[in-house]
């Protein structure tokens, strides 16, 4: 019987998937390298997402003071990422936040003037134009708010931000035409002595004032009511009390409103304020009741010094 000689077995060897190995990585090597050179804002908008999203965190959370610094070092470390711009806004919104309304609206200005030729920045104007039209609604600012609102009604015609505004400049022609009658309606559900409002004309800063506002019912038991003020002069003083202790506080269209309850004798509303910015600012009071604002044409004026 013939055995048939067996043929030994190719020695193993690593060399051909080294070599393949090798060519990929060599490859994959070269696909990045073109990727960074040729789209280099992709690889700086990576960077960014990280310290933007920690910033913006901090915004959301009202940590302002802490977020501006961490926006300022975004903008400049990654210039031509897309978060360098988010970055410029977030440091406006930051300063809105800490009521520096003059800073903020320097921003947004240069924001919407250096950037109106970029075609990335449109989806962003809109945002920064409504938070234009808030500011200058707050600070009772009819000029700058008339070139805000021109700008907003005609870009964005049908936005939430326009007919709102449209509703505020409606409800201050309604107010200018109500303020020409001289003497309150004849029922009108309160008295107020309008010469025994008091509110120092000077006061310096770090120094403690009161406004005494005296309010009477003009028959029985009156329904709730709010004291209504321009928001410009609380960037100048602070409000540290009042009594009667409102039931609520709010903000809404340049004012601030502070509500009360009925009442069915006398009263005097005091609020205790402590001066903090120089400055000559005055003070508009207005009373609301039953949804109904009546324009008392109450104007006083302090300097802070």
């Amino acid at each position: 019987m013939t055995v048939a000689a067996s043929i030994p077995a190719a020695p193993r060897t690593h060399s051909g998937w080294l070599r393949s190995l090798a060519a990929g990585v060599i490859l994959l090597a070269a696909i990045n390298g073109c990727l960074y050179f040729t789209a280099p804002a992709l690889f700086l908008v990576d960077l960014a997402k990280g310290p933007y999203t920690a910033a913006n965190n901090l915004e959301l959370t009202r940590v302002y003071h802490r977020a501006i610094p961490l926006y300022e070092q975004i903008a400049v470390d990654f210039p031509n990422s897309e978060y360098a711009v988010l970055s410029r806004i977030g440091i406006a919104n930051s300063n809105v936040g800490l009521n520096r309304p003059a800073e903020a609206l320097e921003q947004y200005e240069i924001l919407l003037e250096e950037l109106s030729d970029n075609p990335g920045f449109e989806k962003y104007r809109y945002s920064i134009l409504t938070r234009m039209a808030g500011i200058y609604r707050d600070l009772s600012d009819a000029e700058g708010h008339a070139r805000i609102f021109a700008e907003l009604d005609a870009a964005y015609p049908d936005s939430d931000a326009t007919k709102q505004e449209r509703t505020y400049l409606a409800t201050l022609a309604a107010i200018a035409a109500s303020s020409e009658v001289a003497a309150l309606p004849d029922d009108f559900p309160f008295r107020i002595d309008f010469d025994a409002i008091v509110l120092p004309e000077t006061v310096k800063v770090g120094e403690t004032i009161t406004l005494t506002v005296p309010i009477a019912p003009a028959g029985g038991l009156t329904g709730n009511f709010s004291l209504m003020t321009g928001l410009p002069i609380w960037q100048a003083l602070r409000v540290e009390r009042i009594t009667p202790t409102p039931t609520s506080v709010a903000e809404f269209w340049g004012r601030r409103q502070w509500q009360f309850k009925g009442i069915d004798t006398p009263i005097e509303i005091v609020a205790t304020l402590e001066a903090m910015t120089p400055g000559t600012y005055e003070l508009d009071i207005d009373l609301e009741s039953n949804y109904d604002i009546i324009e008392l044409g109450i104007v006083r004026s302090i300097t802070v010094e």
